[in-house]
């Protein structure tokens, strides 16, 4: 079952004002294709992990330079009914996307969703 890693809502960040509140606009957004399509709650493992770095269980998966959020993240062999793989990352045993519109087309074309309009 794929992993999709979330950052949890309202995280802080040192590096800007520590009293404000964040979330992560590209998270939100994939939050939302899963709203409008709750079938996918059943197809992912859905993740919430903290804002701070390194995000251990990424990186374990897919290496410190790929730890971005969102990121849904395969093991190879689970993508073997698909011909086009082009707009995925490949690392070791994983194939992974951590843009929120390439995330969005590959859910599109795995699970039958709708496409952005």
């Amino acid at each position: 079952m794929a992993k999709l890693f979330l950052l949890k809502p309202d995280f802080s960040d040192k590096n800007m004002d520590e009293n404000a509140k964040f979330y992560c606009p590209s998270c939100a957004q994939i939050l939302g294709v899963i709203t409008y399509y709750p079938v996918l709650k059943e197809k992912l493992d859905i993740i919430y992990i903290d804002f701070k770095r390194p995000r251990k269980e990424i990186v374990d998966l897919v290496g410190e330079e790929n730890q971005g959020c969102p990121n849904l993240i395969f093991e190879k062999d689970e993508l073997s009914d698909l011909d086009d793989l082009d707009y995925l990352e490949s690392y070791g045993e994983f194939y992974f996307q951590n843009k929120a519109p390439l995330i969005a087309e590959f859910l599109a074309e795995k699970y039958g969703i709708g496409v952005p309009h």
